[in-house]
């Protein structure tokens, strides 16, 4: 039978045997063992030969061989080589480490005889909506339901399997609801799902689900593991960085159910969109998220690289599921994509209008502020009373007007030499800032003016900030020499003054000062002081020489803040003249000035000479006003945008991926192997965001679709959910993805759309218990004949242990918070200049019992009891997260404090509210935490482990008093929550109830989705 076999295959006779499949059996095979030496990497191609092309395979080759002759192995040179024993002609070479197996041989034998069917790789393919199968009913388990239940059930059938019954209601609630909100269903929940007997009674929790703030919240944890959302820097001094307006941002998008497409290109381009808003260049932030840096001794051509690199890579693994990374350095061994594909990727990102380094800032450019509707009626209020004041003092004041033409008399006799006698005129103050630097360097690093050294500085100069923002000289003609002056930003920064002093000779005068922390003075291109100093500002703190040469003379002061009230003190030692163009102006009958003159001269007399008081108290007014508004902008929270350049920065094909090894320059285009982008769309990040959701594009909308699989059975249809390329694994139902990927489209992309229909199906409802049959045909349940089961993520349990136990604050949005953590383990991974170096837990419950997602997420040092149950650092891209089981895990869940809180909040709950007996309290706080009734024998044994307990804690007060009020901010509140009833609750009993709730936390049954 073997040697016929045998034959047909040389002869290329069918031989009655199933039809060997291209994209199943045989391009894994070419892939996993000839790719490496004749596929895509031109680099490393042998002989030409390219097998992952059909045309070069059917191509003579330079020896006049063909590599696949179909119909015709024996002529077919592929054959020949692999059976060879020669070993200057065998393939792959006898050293290589992947020989290929005598099944895989006899498959390609197979397949060359069959005639050697060629198909495209599958996922670079357009998705076609195919017919549901028809399948025969199973109305004992309520199969199928609707088209997703048809394709599996397809697939089961052709195995000899039938699907699973519906799980019971109890497990049901409980597994859509942690699946659609991260929380467990309440016990009132649980009741009225099972209380509703209409057909629509599960739709309605659905539809519950997907409408609760919860949903947005939950569904943004997946997604930001993605984005690698964190909340420092990542590298070095792994500084604070805010961006957490940009979490806010995806969880409201997903709770308002914005198209996904939109979602999409919202983030990769919000600023390019026509008059987009603050919310859309909040989304941009995704593109900020890359680890980044300001390490000494860094190349900025490096990092500025290494950034853009990230965000290629992200983009790839995201919205394409391929591995770019590959083509860094070289041609894909293994896909079809090139490192002209990657650097053409790359120039769509390398535009950014802010510089590589970070400055070690939180806001390191571009940012913008965020500002709720609240806070900027705050602002326009502030700016309404310091109108009001500017308006008030440009007013008609009858006694001070009176006052100045008094003064004015004094001029009206006076001669040209007159005016000529005093020969110094100090002219106003202007200002500008704050300029923002890592503290370190606001001192000795110059910003702005101060890289003029003072020279020839001109009020209408502009500077850059380095957001990029060009900000201009502002006029205070308010400021009074000899007066401490403050309204600067209260946060660290660099604010400089600049006045010039006109003379008409060359002379020396004195000037005192005060700074408010550090100062330098530069007098006419010189640096005339400088004292690197903390301190408040005071009059008199520093004195110095000034030498004036003849006409106009520049002053410029900088003044450093490294944090809070910042101000200056400036006075001449000698008697200061009123300048002479005042003195003009004051000279002319008032009918003959214009209105600036009439302006100069009021502006001169009500800020530099009027004695008034009420008039002083005012401009006194005007300061603290400007002083409050300055620190409440400054309290504002930033979040990192995307900024494009007005000139796109040209992109080059770095030569092994170096930096400094540029090749020729790159265009703008998408991967070749892909459909090309419309040429109607902007050659942008815009249009590249509309190629990808174009509805022929054919993968973002399968990749995404697979995640979402992912999220709810535990495996994707395509395991691989990072990489759909050619070594991916094949679908485990290829027409069902194609089918969710098109109805995903074609719903224009409604994203709660999909997961209804996923949570909807008889697929997603099965029960979990798992067959002897099934366990031997399909271990890995990729057949899908039976309901998901696997452990719940990080956050999940966190949250489920604060929701059971009531303890859970749901307040959304914000700042993110650090609950409690084990000591010193921010300090390990530290450097002393850090402003993260040393970790400090908030205090409040309002704080430390929010939602998992808004925890503080330092990089270098990522919180422990989500890394334990392996939440990923946030420092790349990450869409598939392992399950691990160790037994760090269970001693996490049983001592971690946090976990501890929740079981003494737990118990407390239990018996305020659990009703009077001990069988009556075990079956609520069981019923609590699972979601189910007990059995009689798990309620037996639960209430006599809290008897023993009892027994145990009556005899041992002290060790009862200790579990109890482990951590009084936390029994307190739960006190307060319990209300009066709490206060009759003896130490002894909550002490055993709080041992059961701990158990119950850590149960397999709570710990897992069934």
């Amino acid at each position: 039978m073997v040697l016929f076999v045998f034959l047909a295959f040389l002869l290329g006779q069918p031989t009655g045997l199933a039809a060997i499949d291209f994209a199943e059996t045989i391009r894994p095979i070419l892939a996993d063992k000839c790719f490496t030496c004749h596929g895509p990497d031109s680099a490393q191609r042998k002989a030409g030969l390219r097998l992952d092309r059909k045309e070069s395979s059917l191509a003579p080759l330079a020896s006049g061989a063909i590599a696949i002759v179909p119909g015709q192995p024996a002529e077919s040179e592929l054959l020949k080589r692999i059976t060879s024993d020669d070993a200057s002609l065998k393939m792959p070479p006898p050293e290589a480490e992947n020989p290929l197996t005598q099944q895989e041989i006899e498959s390609l034998q197979s397949w060359l005889a069959e005639g050697a069917s060629w198909e495209e790789h599958w996922a670079f393919v357009s998705p076609v909506r195919p017919d549901p199968p028809p399948v025969k009913d199973f109305k004992e388990v309520n199969w199928p339901r609707g088209d997703i239940d048809r394709f599996v059930l397809r697939a089961l059938e052709a195995s000899g399997l039938s699907p699973s019954a519906e799980a019971d209601r109890e497990t049901l609630i409980r597994r859509v609801t942690l699946d659609l909100t991260g929380l467990p269903p309440t016990i009132n929940e649980i009741n009225a799902f099972l209380y509703d007997s209409t057909p629509q009674a599960y739709e309605r929790v659905v539809d519950r689900l997907l409408d609760s703030s919860r949903y947005g919240e939950h569904m943004a944890h997946y997604w930001l593991d993605a984005a690698r959302y964190g909340d420092t820097h990542g590298l070095h001094l792994d500084n604070y960085r805010e961006i957490w307006p940009y979490r806010d941002w995806v969880i409201s998008a997903l709770n308002r159910n914005i198209p996904f497409d939109q979602f999409i290109t919202e983030q990769l381009a919000g600023d390019l969109l026509p008059d987009p808003s603050t919310a859309q260049i909040i989304a941009t932030g995704f593109n900020r998220c890359n680890v980044s840096t300001n390490e000494g001794g860094s190349i900025k051509e490096e990092v500025y690289v290494r950034n853009v690199v990230d965000r290629v890579v992200t983009t790839g693994t995201v919205f394409l599921g391929l591995t770019l990374d590959c083509t860094r350095c070289h041609d894909h061994k293994y896909d079809p994509l090139t490192m002209n594909d990657f650097y053409s990727l790359f120039a769509y990102f390398n535009s950014i209008d802010g510089q590589p380094l970070d400055g070690n800032r939180k806001d390191h450019a571009p940012v913008m502020k965020v500002v709720t509707e609240q806070q900027q009626q705050t602002l326009n209020q502030l700016k309404r009373e310091i109108q009001g004041i500017e308006t008030r003092l440009q007013d008609d004041w009858d006694s001070v007007d009176q006052q100045q033409q008094l003064w004015e008399q004094q001029f009206k006799n006076s001669t040209v030499a007159d005016l000529e006698k005093e020969p110094l005129v100090l002219n106003d103050w202007y200002a500008m800032g704050p300029f923002k630097d890592d503290k370190r360097y606001l001192y000795r690093r110059q910003q702005g003016p101060e890289t003029k050294s003072g020279t020839n500085i001109s009020v209408a100069e502009k500077f850059s900030l380095a957001t990029g923002e060009k900000i201009s000289w502002k006029h205070h003609p308010e400021w009074k020499d000899g007066e401490v002056h403050t309204g600067f930003a209260r946060e660290p920064g660099v604010n400089f003054l600049m006045r010039t002093i006109d003379s008409n000779r060359a002379q020396k005068i004195k000037i005192s000062l005060g700074s408010g922390d550090a100062i330098k003075v530069y007098f006419n291109d010189n640096l005339v002081l400088e004292n690197n100093v903390t301190r408040s500002v005071e009059p008199d703190q520093e004195q110095v020489e000034l030498d004036l040469h003849e006409g106009k003379n520049y002053l410029l002061i900088k003044l450093v803040n490294y944090g809070g009230r910042s101000g200056f003190y400036f006075k001449a030692t000698a008697d200061l003249p009123i300048p002479a163009e005042i003195q003009a102006i004051a000279q002319r009958d008032p009918t003959q000035r214009d209105d600036k003159q009439q302006d100069e001269l009021r502006q001169f007399y009500r800020f530099k000479v009027c004695p008034d008081k009420d008039l002083a108290a005012l401009v006194a007014e005007l300061t603290a006003t400007q002083e409050k508004r300055a620190t409440f902008n400054a309290s504002l929270p930033t979040t990192l945008i995307w900024r494009e350049r007005a000139e796109p920065k040209p992109a080059y094909y770095l030569v092994r991926g170096s930096y400094d090894q540029k090749g020729a320059e790159r265009p703008r285009d998408t991967p070749a192997i892909l459909p090309p982008m419309n040429k109607a769309w902007p050659n942008n990040r815009l249009g590249l965001a509309r190629w990808l959701t174009d509805p022929g594009h054919p993968l973002t909308a399968r990749v995404t679709v697979n995640r979402l699989w992912q999220q709810l059975f535990g495996t994707g249809l395509v395991k691989t959910v990072d990489d759909f390329g050619t070594r991916s694994e094949r679908p485990s139902h290829p027409k069902l993805l194609d089918w969710l990927a098109v109805e995903f489209i074609e719903s224009d992309w409604n994203l709660q759309n999909m997961m209804k229909q996923l949570v909807m199906s008889a697929t997603y409802r099965q029960a979990s218990d798992m067959t002897s049959e099934a366990l031997s045909r399909d271990p890995e349940n990729r057949l899908l004949s039976h309901g998901p089961r696997f452990r719940l993520d990080a956050e999940m349990l966190r949250d489920q242990a604060l929701v059971v136990s009531g303890l859970l604050v749901e307040k959304m949005g914000g700042p993110s918070v650090k609950p409690p953590q084990p000591d010193g383990l921010w300090f390990a991974v530290g450097y002393s200049d850090s402003n993260t170096v040393r970790f400090v837990a908030d205090q409040t419950p309002e704080q430390i019992h929010r939602r998992s997602l808004y925890t503080f997420v330092k990089r270098t040092s990522p919180p422990p009891q989500m890394s334990t149950f392996d939440g990923p650092s946030r420092e790349a891209c990450s869409v598939q997260r392992e399950r691990t089981n160790t037994p760090l895990q269970a001693l996490l869940l049983m001592n971690d404090p946090q976990f501890v809180d929740a079981a003494r909040a737990l118990a407390l709950r239990t018996l305020v509210a659990g009703g009077q007996t001990d069988r009556d309290r075990a079956n609520f706080m069981f019923r609590t935490c699972t979601g189910r009734h007990p059995t009689i024998q798990e309620l037996n044994e639960l209430v006599e482990a809290v008897k023993v307990d009892r027994d145990f804690f009556t005899a041992n007060p002290t060790a009862a008093q200790s579990l109890v009020y482990g951590d009084s901010t936390t029994t307190n509140s739960v006190m307060q929550k319990a209300g009066a009833e709490a206060g009759k609750t003896d130490i002894e009993n909550w002490a055993a109830w709080t041992v059961a709730a701990n158990l119950l936390l850590n149960l397999d049954e709570v710990v897992t989705k069934n």
